[in-house]
């Protein structure tokens, strides 16, 4: 006769088989039949060593020891994701070939009308981190905020900004034409690149997203301003560009998982699913804990709807600018 103990056992194996069972006839519902057969290629639209690329591969380590699949991560960096989304878009739309890139390389780029593609052109599995972009610079630097950067600046008849993204660039830009002073943009390959432009000093100041986040801990470096549209957790004393009395826009961007346009409904519910569980996944966690961020998967839905805010928002402001 079995105890009430070794019943209780029982019932907890049972429901932990029953579980697993279910887990895996979703896994099987979810994801066609032979797929994949071969390694998937994941696309970073940044160059290696930056945050984006820290953040495609740790998401395709995660489904390779979730699922068993293989995953190729390649750096094709170039106008911010810019070269990579170009490329992506003429590649197959069968599931193999998946851009790592940022949401707002998606939006109307003032600075050069153009891009190549629209954001309609590709299908979108899912997000992994908000970018929570900030300006700083060496602790070194005699300026602590916008009012005392632009004063810096004027005394000296100008100052440079390194960075990586054509939202960045137009921060600067706006800034320049509100306070009447020369500030120069100095664009770098990624994040890391235009880091080390800022950490070598040759540069007075940096955007970045999460780069500088080790160098605010070591007290390396300083934050002048939170560049999204609140105060940041690792800096909350710094405010924010309106806070501060700016008027640029500030940046609303996520890192982005994409595909090219037409791809099967089946395929493209199973990469969603397993992306997501991946940016849910205790390693992934551990990633956006180093930069003291959270992982965040906005879904299908609102990331385009945030695209076409920023989008329309670009446009409106080039249309502005035009007249």
């Amino acid at each position: 006769m079995m105890n009430r103990t070794g019943k209780t056992a029982i019932s907890v194996v049972a429901a932990l088989a029953g579980m697993l069972m279910g887990a895996t006839s979703v896994l099987a519902a979810s994801c066609p039949d032979g797929y994949p057969t071969k390694p998937i290629n994941f696309y970073v639209g940044f160059a290696a060593g930056g945050g984006t690329d820290a953040i495609g591969r740790s998401i395709a380590s995660t489904i390779e020891t979730a699922q068993g699949w293989t995953i190729v991560v390649e750096n094709k960096p170039g106008a911010a994701s810019g070269v990579m989304n170009l490329s992506l878009k003429s590649m197959p739309a069968d599931g193999y070939h998946i851009g790592v890139s940022s949401s707002e390389s998606m939006v109307f780029n003032p600075a050069n009308g153009d891009l190549g593609y629209t954001y309609d052109e590709f299908e979108f599995l899912g997000s992994a981190m908000d970018s929570w972009n900030s300006f700083v610079a060496l602790s070194s630097a005699p300026f602590d905020d916008i009012e005392s950067f632009v004063a810096y600046a004027r005394e000296k008849g100008m100052a440079t900004v390194s960075l990586a993204g054509f939202n960045q660039q137009l921060v600067v830009e706006q800034l320049a034409e509100q306070y009447g002073v020369n500030l120069v943009a100095v664009p770098g390959a990624g994040a890391s690149e235009s880091m080390m432009t800022a950490l070598g000093g040759h540069v007075d100041a940096t955007m970045q997203a999460t780069l500088h986040i080790p160098e605010l801990k070591s007290g390396n470096m300083k934050q002048l301003a939170s560049l999204t549209n609140r105060r940041l957790p690792y800096a909350p004393d710094s405010a924010t560009l309106e806070e501060q009395g700016a008027t640029a826009i500030p940046i609303v961007s996520a890192t982005t998982f994409i595909a090219p346009k037409g791809l099967d409904a089946a395929i493209k519910s199973c990469l969603q699913e397993v992306i997501d569980a991946a940016v849910k996944s205790p390693e992934f966690k551990a990633l956006t804990d180093k930069y003291d961020n959270e992982p965040v998967n906005l879904g299908e839905t609102a990331l385009i709807e945030q695209i076409v805010t920023r989008d329309a928002l670009f446009r409106e402001l080039a249309a502005t600018t035009a007249q």
